[in-house]
């Protein structure tokens, strides 16, 4: 295994990580990176993965989570926690205990949405249809197949596959989807073992040592060389699962609070289609850098996490049709706020990252007193769903915003079943 080989790859990190003052370096320069101590080589080569090594580049390959192997040190835990949060609905949750249709409904909203997304994300299109009865939310769980049906075959349709690389060693080298998989992962009918499909992008096995490997992958952009606070690492340092640290289960991934933030200015700062690889680290860096110049507020400057309560960090934040904010000035969402602002103003050729520039990178272009058809009112729009809770005015069920899944989530740990949050 690559750990068990002491390489010093310094080089790796800088060349993934040092892109010069004036086009989004580590913000850092000065800050020394410590690598592991230089040892010899073995004189023969490590048992290699001999499952994969015939792979080659389109294949679609079956596996386990556990076989992915994370090229990012840290994720954005708050889009994690969205995604266990709307996945866990409540099967006794009292708001609709009176009205079967209504929690049938919330129920398609909240645990049916785990299906609709391992359907898609594993190239079943999606579910074939909703959950019939209140019984069939209950008992259908990922890891038992026949309890839900997908509408194509899983691996078949290949558009939303995540990525992975065969690496010299012959495991698999996660390059898209480590916030899929950690999910997966981290909720309770999912886990280490549960099958997941993936494409093969590229098989690197020729390269018989990790050195070339890692040199392959850093020239290749496949390889994020930072960890949670934005500091440069080696590969060593890298994770060795997907999912979240944990005190229970060594190896997992940091939190990068950025790369949340990020994930939250998605329809309002930036589209997500058809991105460079770790597209929304690349923005996350551009935001730190403009923090630490002044030119807009950390995040310690906001009421993100605890120990400030639900109530403030969902409280609404707004863009008028002039684009005039509006609404806190200090919940999660005046962050997402202010962070997609400030990504919006600039100009399609302005440099992110390297040579990344905002065009590239996704970058939506906000207009004042846009029509009601608009991308600027679609943007606006996601802005002020991202705190709501998921009941109507009326009393029927409506989907949350992802905010308003992700803080309740955090506030109320792992549930040991259904939800704690909602009523």
């Amino acid at each position: 295994m690559l750990r068990t080989l002491g390489i010093a790859l310094l080089p790796l990190a800088l060349a993934a990580c040092d892109s010069g003052s004036s086009t989004g370096g580590n913000p850092n320069p000065d800050t020394p990176v410590v690598t592991p101590p230089v040892t010899e080589e073995p004189d023969t080569e490590p048992a290699r993965n001999a499952a994969y090594l015939d792979t080659k580049a389109g294949d679609i390959i079956k596996v386990r989570i556990e076989e992915l192997h994370p090229t990012q040190a840290a994720i954005g835990y708050d889009q994690v926690y969205y995604k266990l949060g709307r996945w866990q609905g409540d099967i006794k949750r009292s708001t609709w205990a009176k009205d079967p249709k209504q929690q049938l409904d919330y129920l398609n909203r909240t645990i049916g949405k785990k299906f609709d997304d391992y359907c898609e994300d594993m190239g079943g299109t999606e579910r074939a249809e909703k959950f019939l009865s209140i019984e069939e939310a209950q008992t259908a769980r990922l890891d038992q197949p026949t309890s839900y049906l997908c509408k194509d075959a899983l691996g078949s349709q290949t558009a939303n596959l995540k990525t992975v690389v065969v690496g010299w060693d012959g495991n698999l080298y996660l390059t898209d989807g480590h916030h899929t998989f950690s999910s997966l992962r981290e909720i309770p009918d999912g886990g280490p073992k549960l099958p997941v499909w993936v494409k093969v992008s590229a098989n690197y096995s020729d390269l018989h040592d990790a050195r070339a490997f890692w040199e392959r992958m850093s020239k290749e952009k496949l390889v994020w060389l930072r960890d949670g606070q934005n500091q440069a690492i080696s590969v060593e340092q890298l994770p060795t699962r997907v999912g979240l640290a944990s005190k229970e289960e060594a190896g997992g991934m940091q939190e990068d609070r950025y790369r949340s933030l990020v994930y939250f200015t998605r329809d309002i700062a930036y589209n997500n289609g058809d991105l460079p690889e770790y597209a929304e680290f690349l923005w996350g860096d551009w935001l730190r850098r403009q923090a630490a110049a002044g030119q807009m507020p950390s995040l310690d400057q906001y009421m993100m996490v605890p120990p400030a309560t639900p109530t403030q960090i969902l409280a609404a934040s707004t863009l008028n049709k002039t684009l005039k904010p509006g609404g806190s000035d200090d919940s999660y969402a005046a962050a997402v706020r202010d962070a997609s602002l400030k990504m919006t103003a600039l100009q399609d050729t302005d440099l992110v990252f390297e040579d990344r520039d905002a065009a590239a990178l996704g970058r939506i272009v906000l207009e004042a007193d846009a029509a009601s058809d608009s991308a600027t009112k679609a943007a606006r729009d996601t802005l002020e769903e991202l705190p709501r809770h998921d009941v109507k005015s009326d009393g029927s069920p409506r989907g949350a915003g992802k905010l308003w899944f992700a803080v309740n989530y955090r506030n109320c740990g792992k549930p040991a079943g259904g939800t704690c949050w909602g009523w």
